[in-house]
């Protein structure tokens, strides 16, 4: 019974010290006057998905929540324009 024990306790704190993990890195995002310019790039080449994350956190940490919401249903579009027609739309709203 004392052996038990002792290789309960044991497997019991080898469980606990491998059970940290490291936290994922989130991105600091674009800054404000980073936006507007790419979204222009993006209506000009309907290419988004190296920089959603970016643009999203940007756009969030402007305020700009619902232009945020906006750019992350450029992956519910599959046709290139009209990612392109939305992220013009974008550029107008903000420029206003």
């Amino acid at each position: 019974m004392k052996y038990f024990a002792i290789l309960f306790l044991t497997l019991t704190l080898v469980g606990c010290e491998s059970s940290s993990t490291a936290a994922p890195e989130v991105s600091p995002g674009l800054t404000q006057n980073q936006l507007v310019p790419t979204l222009q790039k993006i209506a000009e080449t309907g290419e988004y998905s190296a920089v959603l994350q970016d643009l999203t956190v940007g756009l969030e940490n402007a305020g700009y929540m619902e232009q945020a919401v906006t750019v992350q249903s450029f992956n519910d579009l599959s046709d290139p324009e009209d990612v392109k027609k939305l992220a013009a739309k974008l550029v107008e709203t903000m420029k206003k």
